[in-house]
């Protein structure tokens, strides 16, 4: 495989701050949500940052297009290196940090992560040879959510802390030999920040090879984005396949993020530790996916495992209003995190055949202008007070469970001009 030290170096670089931004966008819904009681203030924070990515995407996928990619995943890690770790600074200085320092870092956070998947595809599909493209899409789901297990697992320990003694493990009883103390906010940024600096090191020694060789177009911004429209009005069966398959992952975004520490503590009691462990089977599950996806669903094409893997999911939803077990509920986690993945793997594999690499950046942003405005409609919804009060936060999972099986009709009716010449 051409470029293989190139994916070592970028997939290391992923490896290593994502671990720490997975800690990051754990602990601050957690700390907004539960420790600050301030469920609809981060609902709000959200739901306007969603909004400012309904713009924001575009420029992204002008710029991805553009520019040399390289740059842009250094550019992300220099900027990201020195927020993050300005803000720990001043943590230690004012021995803490004020709720708008959080909300400041999560904004940050969610904004990298805005240019940095669809530039970290467009550069795959640009280094990769067209035989490597499922084999590819699979070692990113892979990796992004083996470190998002890891910050799982790190975030569970670091939000509550864990004392030395005798632990009980799935039955089993254990002799933990040392104490962790809880970590502050501050000390977490410090820890991210860190990351980034590594990861900057690690890409700048990046060498590679552009097998797809994209033409950078020149044009104004404006002219950029219309050319993205153009070619998506022109390919209507791509357009609408990129949308249609996109629903799980609007959902789960919106389950992550929002609704899973509030549906942790008012519906299931839990604190901390379970949100942060609930993330870690989702990503154990991602993984089992990204590692058996195609060898489980080979029988199937593309729309069949869409289907099917959205389905389920919708059926995971609508489990959880009634669920109120938490070994079962991280059970239903691992499920729906292995059918999200199994979904992105297979969408992207389908869009990197059919989009070229020139226009791969802004025909993605189109597509998440729509998942953006998805997010944002139903985030501002669920900020209602009616939805946060007593137990009715299962509602929400209702609704999202509908939302994904109305948005499976499309794939159904176009099932047969998807699946022309997808080979």
């Amino acid at each position: 495989m051409k470029n293989k030290g190139a994916f070592i170096l970028l997939f290391l670089a992923n490896s290593i701050s994502g671990v720490a931004q997975g800690i990051c966008m754990i602990a601050i819904p957690w700390h907004i949500t539960s420790t600050l009681n301030m469920p609809t203030l981060f609902g709000t924070l959200y739901a306007s940052l969603t909004f400012m990515a309904l713009f924001w995407g575009l420029l992204v996928g002008t710029l991805i297009d553009k520019y040399n990619r390289k740059t842009i995943f250094l550019s992300i890690c220099a900027v990201g290196g020195a927020v993050l770790l300005s803000t720990a600074l001043l943590g230690f200085y004012k021995d803490g940090l004020h709720y708008g320092y959080a909300a400041l870092v999560f904004g940050l956070t969610y904004f990298i992560y805005s240019v940095h998947y669809p530039a970290l595809y467009a550069f795959a599909q640009e280094i990769s040879e067209p035989k490597n493209y499922r084999r590819i899409t699979s070692y990113i789901e892979i990796q992004g959510q083996f470190t998002n297990m890891l910050g799982g697992a790190c975030a569970a320990l670091l939000l509550t802390g864990i004392s030395s003694g005798p632990k009980e493990v799935m039955g089993y009883l254990f002799e933990l030999p040392f104490s962790i103390e809880k970590w502050d906010l501050h000390q977490i940024f410090l820890l991210d920040g860190i990351t980034y600096v590594i990861a900057f090191l690690l890409i700048s020694f990046m060498k590679y090879e552009s097998i797809a060789d994209p033409e950078r177009d020149t044009g104004t911004i404006l002219e950029r984005i219309m050319l993205g429209f153009s070619y998506l009005r022109n390919n209507k069966v791509v357009f609408i396949f990129g949308i249609a398959s996109f629903t799980v992952f609007v959902t789960v975004l919106i389950v992550g993020f929002y609704l899973t520490p509030i549906y942790v503590t008012k519906h299931l009691h839990g604190g901390g530790g379970v949100y942060a462990t609930a993330d870690m089977f989702f990503a154990f599950g991602a993984i089992l996916a990204g590692a058996g996806i195609h060898w489980v669903f080979h029988r199937l094409n593309s729309v069949q495992t869409i289907l099917f893997l959205s389905t389920m999911t919708a059926g995971i939803y609508f489990f959880f209003m009634y669920n109120t077990n938490i070994p079962i509920f991280y059970a239903a986690m691992l499920l729906l995190g292995m059918s999200n993945a199994g979904i992105r793997i297979t969408r992207v594999t389908y869009l990197f055949k059919h989009i070229p690499n020139a226009v791969i950046g802004r025909a993605t942003s189109i597509f998440g202008m729509t998942n953006v405005f998805l997010r944002v409609s139903f985030i501002s919804l669920f900020t209602i007070p009616f939805f946060v009060e007593g137990n009715n936060i299962i509602y929400p999972f209702l609704i999202l469970g509908v939302l994904i099986l109305i948005f499976n009709v499309p794939l159904i009716i176009y099932y047969k001009a998807i699946e022309k010449d997808n080979h």
